[in-house]
């Protein structure tokens, strides 16, 4: 496996675990304020990786783009997408 697409695919991966976590730990605490340990420490953890998945999707981006000049317009559609909703979520 070559390091732009390990990185694309850590990318991917911060980014899912972070909506996920965010959106997972947010719904339980809201809903449920007898589970806040085990919430909260989700909710730690999406944020955690938000803020990993910002430099990680930015690396990603600069790596592919000087593997292959011209990039995929779906694959900067994404990239964008990731980083947009980690900076919000930020």
């Amino acid at each position: 496996m070559n390091k732009t697409l390990f990185i694309n695919l850590l990318s991917m991966g911060l980014a899912l675990f972070a909506v996920f976590g965010t959106l997972l730990g947010g719904l339980v605490l809201a809903f449920d304020k007898t589970l806040w340990p085990i919430d909260g420490y989700v909710l730690y953890f999406g944020n955690i990786t938000h803020v990993l998945v910002i430099p990680v999707s930015a690396l990603a981006f600069v790596k592919s783009c000087k593997t292959n000049p011209k990039p995929q317009t779906a694959w900067l559609i994404m990239q964008g997408a990731i980083f947009i909703v980690a900076v919000v979520s930020v």
